[in-house]
Formats: C-alpha cells, sequence, structure tokens
C-alpha cells in the first residue's frame, strides 16, 4: 500500500454574503402618505432598489440605497414635522387668520371677496 504524502487541501471558506440591510420600503411608504410626498416619493425609490441589488450580489451598492432611502424617509418625516411646528406655532401666536387672509388676496385669480 503506497501513501502519499498530498499536502492536505485547504478548504474553502462559503463565501457568506453580509446580512440584507432593511430596505426601509414601509417607512418610505407611510412617509409619503402621511408626510412629505416628493421627499418620501425618492424615498420609496432608493427602497425599491436594495433588495434586487442585494440578490444580485451587489452587497455594497444594496447597503447605499439602503442608506439613501432611510435619509430621504427621514426628510420627509422631518419636513411634515417642521411644517405642523410652524402651523402651530402661527395658531398660537394669532398669525395665522392674517396669514390665510394675505395667501387669499395674494393668489386670488380675478376674484377679489
Amino acid at each position: 500500500m503506497e501513501y502519499r504524502n498530498e499536502p492536505p487541501q485547504e478548504q474553502q471558506p462559503y463565501d457568506i454574503p453580509p446580512l440584507k440591510p432593511g430596505n426601509w420600503l414601509w417607512q418610505s411608504i407611510l412617509a409619503t402618505l402621511f408626510c412629505c410626498m416628493p421627499f418620501g416619493i425618492v424615498g420609496i425609490i432608493y427602497a425599491v432598489k436594495v433588495d434586487s441589488l442585494y440578490f444580485n450580489g451587489k452587497y455594497e451598492e444594496s447597503e447605499q440605497m439602503a442608506r439613501k432611502a432611510k435619509v430621504w424617509t427621514l426628510i420627509s418625516v422631518g419636513a411634515a414635522l417642521l411644517y405642523w411646528i410652524l402651523w402651530i406655532i402661527m395658531f398660537a401666536t394669532g398669525n395665522l387668520p392674517e396669514y390665510m387672509e394675505n395667501i387669499i388676496e395674494s393668489n386670488a385669480s380675478g376674484y377679489n371677496f
């Protein structure tokens, strides 16, 4: 019986992909519906790209799209909060009726009441 002195073969480690990043899709949809539509739509566009990039093996790009979706979703929520805070301040200080009258007067297109 003959034994060969072959070097042990190195076992190839399995290529384990990184964890799939959260895509922020449902958060972006809610931000679009209830907060600021333009920024929320941008968040949805980036959120949709996350899964397809991840499952095509483009892990780094998937991470980038997830970060962008998060940023735009949070911008949408922040814009809505800022909007509501300004309206509450104007209502609390009593400037809301005057502000609304100015909007109506400046935008009345030929109809002066």
